[in-house]
Formats: C-alpha cells, structure tokens, sequence
C-alpha cells in the first residue's frame, strides 16, 4: 500500500495527446528555492501524472489556482538509449484532484505541504561514496515485473532518500524486513547536457521521495508476493471497471517527467 496527498499550487498543465490518455501537472508545493548552477538540486516542485478518467476535471483547474490531490507512487526504470545503463526513479499518479479555496489571509504558499506513506519489503540500503549525500533505501511496493529491455518500463521498487537518525534505523533492519514508511515528495532538477549545442542545457523534472520515519509492520500486500501478470491482448479484455482501464493506462503510460530547453 502507499498513497501521497498534496495541498498545492497548479503551475503548468500538459493535457494529454490522445483521448483517454494520461496528461501531466506540475505543482508547487512550497516555497521557491534559491536556484543554483549544480547538475541536480532538490526544487518545492513535483510532477504527478493525470490518468484519462481525471482529465476532464483537472482541464476546468486554471494554472495558479489551488488544488487537494492524492493518489500513489510508482516506480519506474529507464535505460539509456547509448549505454544501456539503468535508472531507477519514481512517478506520482493522481487518483483524485479538486480545486481548494485559501481560508487564511497571508502567505500561503508556506502552508503548501505534502506527505506520502508506504508498506513495503525493504530490499536493501545502498550508503553513498561520501559525505554529503544521503543513502538510499529500496523498498519493494508492488510486484516483481520482468525486464522486457524498454527505455522505460513499470517497476515494484522504489528508492528512497534517507539522512541522520533514519540511517541508523534503517541499519537495524534486514534485507527482506516489511516495513512502514513515511516522508515527503521532492523535485529533483536535473540539467542535462544538449548534444550539438555549445553551452545549452535541457532541465529536466523528475519525482524524489524522501523518508523521514521508518518502523517495521506486520503485513504487506499480498500481491507482492505473487507474480507479476502482464496485461492481456486487447481481444481478450473486457474493460468494464475503472481499475481496468487505469491498469490497462499505466501499462502504456509514458514516464512523468517536465522537459524545458534552457541556453546560458
């Protein structure tokens, strides 16, 4: 199980392509951070993914306007087109938006927050080559899915950014531990260099998750522990219940992520 909420601010919609396809939003969902010229930094903003079913009432939601959403966390693997290498990353699926009204004069973009909770197995701590940046966790939310070679393809892990004291917990736990989750979503602003162009970058939006509690449960989801089963061909589906069509949507989905081309 996992889920994430959000009080926050619309700053840009992609609609989605295709009828019955998935859009896009990116949301603010607190103060601005100082910029600065680092090839990664962490930004108060994150892209959450608008299934088909949502698209008609995220289209009536004006960009600068206020919005309540949750829905969950997926993980995600992309393979570099060159190398081969793998990524793992994260996407944010919405499974409920609607407009919020502020109710308190002032600042209230200080008041924007988000949360997200997760049961998982966790899969091991990978702790990073210096002092600075933090570990990482990898937890197991969903089931095991074969590598089908894809530059972008459905994963059940997810990684998890964890400092300090939760360290020290996690160093507590074994591989194959269920345990309880929570943090916060985080934009992760990657600058990219462009081929062929001298001194141009692109900025590309991806989803962080950082963990700031962590305790061991009891129980997990029981299809974790069975095996992953592709959809079917369409001939043989019989798409009737929205969880159908969400399933059949996020098999096809694009990755969630933000470009903007930018020259210094």
């Amino acid at each position: 199980m996992n889920v994430f909420i959000a009080h926050a601010q619309i700053l840009r919609k992609e609609p989605p392509k295709e009828r019955g396809r998935s859009g896009l939003m990116v949301l603010k969902v607190g103060k601005n951070k100082k910029t600065t010229e680092a090839l990664i930094q962490s930004v108060n903003q994150i892209i959450v993914r608008i299934p088909g079913h949502l698209s008609d009432r995220a289209a009536k939601l004006e960009v600068n306007s206020y919005i309540e959403i949750f829905g969950h966390v997926g993980g995600i693997v992309r393979r570099s087109h060159l190398s081969g290498e793998q990524h793992l990353g994260a996407e944010l699926v919405a499974n409920n938006i609607q407009a919020a009204a502020p109710v308190l004069e002032g600042n209230v973009e200080k008041h924007l927050f988000n949360r997200f909770i997760a049961i998982g197995l966790l899969r091991g701590v990978k702790s990073p080559e210096k002092e600075g940046p933090p570990s990482t966790a990898y937890l197991q939310i969903g089931p095991d899915r074969p590598d089908l070679g894809r530059s972008f393809q459905h994963t059940g892990v997810i990684g998890l950014a964890a400092y300090g004291r939760v360290v020290d917990r996690l160093a507590k736990y074994e591989a194959g531990m269920p345990l309880h989750v929570e943090g916060r979503v985080t934009g992760l602003l990657r600058k990219i260099p462009k081929p062929g162009a001298e001194g141009g970058f692109e900025e590309s939006l991806e989803v962080g998750l950082v963990m700031d509690r962590v305790s061991p449960t009891a129980m997990v989801a029981e299809r974790m522990l069975t095996p992953f089963q592709p959809p079917k061909p369409a001939a043989e589906q019989a798409p009737s219940a929205p969880e159908t069509e969400q399933a059949s949507e996020e098999a096809k989905a694009p990755p969630a992520t933000a470009t903007t081309e930018q020259q210094n």
